[in-house]
């Protein structure tokens, strides 16, 4: 069963194109009546509930993953083989939010059928299998782009050219993988109805469940192994073994703390993909194994908390970012307080931090005149070296910047 078509009536539909029996048939033909009497009773404030919560995380979604692409785009110093991959991980959570988020919202808890057509029947399913693609074997090319560069140092680091091929391949297999999807599904009349649903339509049936295991294992298992093993590995150098050649200066623990952060950034972001697909993933799993889960009373609100989660994951990206890196939490700043209604307060941050620069200034000018005053070099030295040095290592200065070692996190 795919992943992405799956919803509680449909599941219970589909389950009526894959059974011989009369019997059985039967028994489906009055639990989709039931199933359809319990959607149409679900209290009208939780139904409230559940249209706002999908509103959040697709405007969520787009607003985040848009300037994270925004940040990249617009500073040529951001440009990085990882924050390429992060761009790219970006437009796949954008695929996902424009596509799958609304879709799904509109057709599984507003109007319980699929009236798009057949065209857009096969583009959504297609586009939501491609997203979740793009996203598990971008984070699989950051992480190998990590492993090399911190297991193996005296390698050639990957080039902005070669991390543009691998993002072209990356694409290749999202968009390769999924193809049998846009020839199966296909619109099904509802028998108890006038309406259609978008379904998966295979012959012999027994390749639908097949076809389902192949895709969750290369969407989801198979990346998920590989992401523990590269973190792993990278972790266990980068916290409990030293590089060899490794010196201890100031230089080199700055450059060793900016590979911790940006180690426990992605870290972060794998964590979180895994506990928000996980919960879906065993659904459809557990539905694939035994069928008469579908029956079972409020099984709906069970779906929907599983599906929301699976979501919501394309909105928690840019928070990671925002929250764990310095250059990207001053690019928000930068774009939200340059929105019009957040002008008078960038304003008054810049104010701000434009008067603590003054007294900082001040306050160095001060001692300055208290050493020379008392005509002691050593002290008027001591007086200047408060002033914090500015790394002498080579690094690139964003415009997202404040300090210049913050240049230095992902390369």
């Amino acid at each position: 069963m795919a992943v992405f078509n799956s919803t509680w009536w449909n599941i219970s539909f589909d389950l009526e194109l894959n059974v011989s029996s009369m019997v059985l048939l039967d028994i489906r033909n009055n639990f989709t009546k039931k199933t359809t009497a319990e959607n149409s009773s679900i209290p009208e404030g939780v139904q409230a509930i559940m249209y706002i919560m999908y509103a959040i995380i697709s405007l969520a979604a787009i607003g985040g993953n848009g300037i994270i692409c925004y940040i990249v785009l617009a500073d040529q110093s951001m440009r990085t083989v990882t924050n390429y991959f992060i761009v790219n991980l970006a437009v796949g959570d954008l695929l996902m939010a424009v596509l799958c988020i609304p879709f799904t919202f509109v057709v599984n808890l507003i109007l319980h059928r699929w009236p798009f057509g057949t065209a857009l029947c096969k583009i959504v399913t297609y586009a939501q299998a491609v997203s979740v693609f793009v996203s598990a074997y971008t984070m699989i090319a950051i992480s190998v782009d990590r492993y090399i560069a911190i297991i193996k140092p005296l390698r050639p680091r990957m080039t902005k050219f070669q991390a543009k091929l691998m993002i072209i391949l990356v694409w290749l297999v999202a968009l390769i993988t999924p193809l049998p999807t846009v020839v199966v599904s296909s619109l099904v009349a509802a028998r108890s109805s006038d309406s259609f649903h978008c379904t998966e339509v295979w012959n012999p049936p027994e390749q639908r469940y097949y076809y389902g295991m192949a895709l969750m294992t290369l969407q989801y298992f198979l990346p998920l192994l590989v992401l523990i093993y590269t973190y792993a590995r990278i972790a266990v150098v980068v916290w409990v073994k030293q590089t060899p050649g490794e010196a201890e200066d100031n230089r080199d623990q700055r450059l060793a703390a900016s590979k911790r952060k940006m180690v426990k950034m992605m870290i972060m972001v794998v964590t979180v993909f895994t506990f928000c697909w996980l919960p879906f993933n065993i659904l459809i799993v557990v539905g694939d194994q035994d069928q008469s889960i579908w029956w079972y009373k409020h099984i709906q609100y069970v779906w929907f908390v599983c599906h929301w989660l699976a979501m919501s994951h394309t909105s928690y990206n840019p928070i990671i970012y925002c929250w764990m890196n310095f250059k990207f939490r001053n690019g928000f700043h930068q774009v939200i307080y340059g929105l019009p209604c957040f002008r008078c307060s960038r304003h008054h941050h810049y104010q701000g931090k434009s008067l603590r620069r003054k007294h900082t200034r001040s306050n160095l000018r001060n001692i300055t005149n208290a050493s020379m005053s008392a005509g002691t070099v050593a002290t008027l030295d001591h007086g200047l070296s408060i002033r914090k040095p500015r790394a002498k290592f080579t690094c690139r200065v964003s415009r997202f910047d404040d300090e210049a070692t913050e240049g230095c996190n992902f390369e």
